[in-house]
């Protein structure tokens, strides 16, 4: 099998993930419809990812707290930040890399995309993407550097924040972050 050719499979949707982070849109063809062609762009990188399903586990019992309005409220803004904050920390990372892909599991409704990346400093990094399938279209649920969940991770700082302060510091906090991504630096 040759990973990442057929239209909607897990491992497609890495490519197309990685293409948008790389900031160098390319063309993912498919190998049955060898003239169909798929640009990428950091958008549709979003699309990519089950918000609702990462922000439900990223808020644990916060999520059931809050009104579906505030549930929206916390999707978006997440995704703000993926847009504007771990996507361009990832293409610096990925910058001159090669992505290879490994393996691709699938059981059900889940998948997983093993790659790995030669980083220059870091060693082989093994790179896993947990991917569900909803709605007929795989969406990523999870990335797992090196074993570690980034969404478990996620958890935990939200839920130290909270404990701390509140949910409304969770997105101050947020809001901030995302703020001093997108303004202009001043020289």
């Amino acid at each position: 099998m040759q990973w990442g050719t057929e239209i909607n499979n897990p491992t497609y949707i890495v490519n197309r993930l990685m293409a948008a982070i790389s900031g160098q849109p390319h063309l993912v063809a498919s190998r049955d419809l060898s003239s169909t062609v798929t640009p990428v762009t950091i958008d549709d990188a979003v699309t990519l990812f089950d918000l609702p399903g990462i922000s439900r586990k990223t808020l644990g019992k916060h999520w059931s707290r809050l009104n579906p309005s505030e549930q929206d409220e916390f999707i978006a803004l997440f995704a703000q930040l993926l847009i504007h904050v771990a996507f361009p920390q990832s293409a610096a990372f990925f910058r001159g890399l090669e992505v290879t892909v490994t393996d691709e599991r699938m059981r059900g409704h889940q998948a997983t995309v093993m790659t790995y990346v030669e980083h220059a400093t870091e060693g082989q990094i093994d790179i896993d993407y947990r991917l569900i399938r909803q709605d007929n279209a795989w969406l990523i649920r999870d990335i797992q550097l090196d074993g570690v969940s980034l969404s478990r991770n996620l958890r935990a700082q939200f839920r130290q924040i909270i404990r701390r302060g509140s949910y409304e510091e969770l997105l101050r906090r947020m809001r901030e972050k995302l703020e001093h991504a997108i303004a202009p630096s001043s020289s």
